[in-house]
């Protein structure tokens, strides 16, 4: 069994920590319940072990800590569909990262896509394609896309 390490960065209350939990434990907490540092778990795709690692959220205060990043295979860059300005921020992020490890496979999530605030639109989403990324609207609450999220990045990673 290959194993991969995975990271999941955006800015802070995104929902990296409910998109992963979600992912590894099929639960879904409306608890909300800032991440300090990460948080690893694991996690198998096919004959694939993915550790995830679910890095503490961004904000105008504190930076991503980029040294979680060292090893990682690839990168969910995770945006608030109710908070534009978050998934602006991935382009932001992606610079932190690909300075630490390099142009690593990359797929966004625009998570919160059950709720009646979603704001994306599709120039939003268009400007993020145009990037090179796969974006998935998800919803770490019903689990739309979000193992096909995850598979996607696999594939990526393994191609």
């Amino acid at each position: 069994m290959s194993k991969l390490k995975i990271c999941m960065v955006g800015d802070f209350s995104v929902g990296k920590t409910s998109l992963t939990q979600k992912f590894v434990n099929n639960v879904f907490s409306e608890k909300y319940l800032t991440t300090i540092g990460v948080k690893i778990d694991t996690a198998s795709v096919g004959d694939t072990k993915l550790i995830v690692w679910d890095v503490a959220g961004r904000d105008s205060l504190s930076p991503i800590n980029s040294s979680y990043l060292v090893g990682a295979s690839g990168v969910v860059l995770v945006g608030d569909g109710t908070r534009p300005h978050t998934i602006e921020d991935l382009f932001e992020i992606w610079q932190t990262v690909t300075r630490r490890i390099g142009d690593v496979p990359v797929v966004v999530a625009l998570n919160k896509a059950d709720l009646d605030e979603w704001q994306v639109d599709d120039e939003l989403t268009d400007t993020l394609v145009n990037n090179g990324w796969q974006v998935f609207n998800t919803s770490a609450k019903d689990g739309a896309n979000v193992a096909e999220l995850f598979q996607t990045l696999v594939d990526e990673i393994q191609n």
